[in-house]
């Protein structure tokens, strides 16, 4: 078994990682161990217990008592080989090693030497205190160019594992806040970490300047990204285990003046709503979004700006609709949650893996229902509504503001009003409000305008209504939480008459004003669930 396996078989790294390693490795002419630990993936300490336990060797301590030195062997042979020479003691010579496993090392030693060699197990940290005890600190880790470069960024620290904890304390903490976004932003002196908490920014810890580079580096390795590039934007996922929950997690990198900013979207899977019964969807839209996923074919699609739970009314939608006998295709950009049964792919434009090319491979492979994550150009709409032309289902969202701006905006993108009108069955537009908090939300009595705001749309008025406080719980914002705010458009006879004669942009919206967005909204205040604010 080779020391990967079992580094993997003790949980220490993953196989993707290892295989990750392996091919930053062999292009940068670096052995696997010191890829792991250099760059964040392994901790030293485990990986240094694990040669201990497998090879039966003892550890190397006291290093500020170990001896540097003894015959004369080149030192930067051996600081390239994270090794240290530590004298001869009973004709054999001793050697403190990271790598225990580097017989090039042990080879090419036992021949200069012509001794047998002792060997000690050595951090990678430990072997790095040895040489600057001694005033020997080049760092020569065998990587090239920007890789190296990247290397002596981590190396500023005393060890790499406090990156490892920094990185992991940012994401525990973003968990436990429940927030969905972590911010990295280096600016002039210092390093900006805010977190997105129900929607908006909140500023939690300021680092030093110089931890932006490991920190980066660290994230990188986790998205498998390539660490040595810093000029490009990049993006990538993590999946991970924070506090007991699985998260998904969505990397961007882009650079700046003073770094990358890395912004972080965290996806906890074992907390989307896959109930349509869940989402707290009014009943009225909740009737006609569940009429129009029982049709056999049309599109269903959800408007809305980023961040307004589109994916998760999504995600639930197609939950509702998996059966045994009902093949589902997903095309997305990326897969955000895993649904058991349903065939899914990412898109992956860089290899020419398209929304376009997906869907067009999709329609061979006989489906029933079709969920695009998104319709961003003429070609991706045409496939799209044709499909549902042709006898399917289909689901996706649309950038839009408005449930008749869907229409404006397919005729934007070149789709001819009689085929939008032909596949459209229904228009959701969709927002998320911050709800109040259950340990400090406060009610009032409504005020005059706000009386004649629910008369004026046909809603009871209340005789109370929500209002934040704030207390620790909430970290005094008086809000914990979001709630969906959803308006559901049937397409009926006449409203296709309209969209087919591209007259949409000039009619009012034909939503009951109580089923509109502001209405729903409104019910929500009367509910005491989150306030006008």
């Amino acid at each position: 078994m080779g020391f990967e396996r079992i580094l993997v078989a003790e949980g220490y790294v993953s196989e993707e990682t290892v295989a990750y390693a392996i091919a930053t490795g062999e292009k940068a002419g670096t052995r696997l161990v010191a890829t792991l630990v250099r760059l964040g993936m392994a901790e030293e300490e485990q990986v240094a217990a694990a040669f201990r336990e497998h090879h039966g060797l003892p550890a190397l301590e006291r290093i500020d008592e170990a001896p540097v030195g003894g015959i004369g062997l080149n030192r930067l042979f051996l600081r390239r080989h994270a090794a240290a020479e530590l004298g001869t003691t009973d004709g054999r010579l001793r050697v403190a090693m990271a790598d225990a496993e580097d017989q090039e090392l042990i080879d090419g030693l036992a021949f200069a030497t012509q001794l047998p060699i002792s060997i000690s197990v050595a951090t990678f940290s430990q072997i790095d205190e040895l040489y600057r005890r001694e005033g020997f600190d080049d760092q020569a880790p065998g990587f090239d160019t920007d890789v190296r470069d990247d290397f002596a960024r981590l190396a500023e620290s005393e060890s790499d594992a406090p990156v490892i904890r920094r990185v992991q304390s940012l994401l525990d903490g973003a968990a436990q806040r429940r927030a969905s976004d972590v911010h990295i932003e280096p600016m002039a002196r210092h390093v900006i970490i805010r977190y997105r908490i129900d929607g908006r920014l909140v500023e939690v810890e300021r680092l030093p300047l110089q931890l932006a580079p490991p920190i980066a580096s660290r994230i990188k390795v986790m998205a498998a990204l390539d660490i040595a590039e810093s000029r490009l934007p990049q993006d990538g996922r993590i999946r991970l285990t924070s506090r007991g929950r699985d998260i998904d997690v969505r990397v961007s990198t882009s650079p700046t003046a003073f770094g990358e900013s890395i912004v972080l979207r965290l996806l906890g899977r074992s907390e989307v709503p896959l109930d349509l019964d869940r989402l707290g969807l009014p009943i009225a839209a909740y009737d006609k979004l569940v009429r129009a996923l029982d049709r056999p074919h049309g599109i269903i699609l959800l408007t809305g700006p980023t961040g307004s739970g589109k994916t998760t009314t999504l995600y639930a939608a197609l939950s509702r609709l998996r059966r045994p006998e009902v093949k589902i295709l997903t095309v997305e950009d990326p897969v955000e949650v895993l649904l058991e049964g349903v065939n899914q792919v990412q898109v992956r434009p860089e290899i020419g893996l398209s929304y376009a090319d997906t869907l067009r491979a999709f329609l061979r492979q006989d489906p029933d229902i079709l969920m695009i994550g998104e319709i961003r150009d003429k070609e991706t709409a045409e496939i799209a509504l044709r499909a549902a032309l042709t006898g399917h289902l289909v689901l996706s969202t649309l950038h839009t503001n408005s449930t008749l701006g869907a229409f404006t905006r397919l005729t934007d993108i070149g789709i001819e009003p009689y085929l939008a009108a032909s596949t459209v069955n229904a228009v959701i537009a969709q927002r998320l409000i911050r709800t109040l908090c259950g340990e400090c939300a406060n009610e009032r009595a409504p005020l005059a305008e706000e009386i004649a705001e629910y008369e004026r749309i046909g809603l009871r008025v209340p005789t109370s209504v929500g209002e934040a406080t704030g207390c620790p719980a909430c970290q005094q914002t008086g809000y914990r939480g979001r709630a969906p705010l959803i308006e559901v458009l049937e397409i009926d006879a006449t409203l296709r008459d309209v969209v087919r004669d591209a007259r949409a942009e000039a009619v009012s919206n034909p939503t009951v004003p109580a089923e509109t967005l502001f209405g729903h909204g409104l019910a929500l205040v009367s509910a005491s669930a989150t306030s006008r604010a």
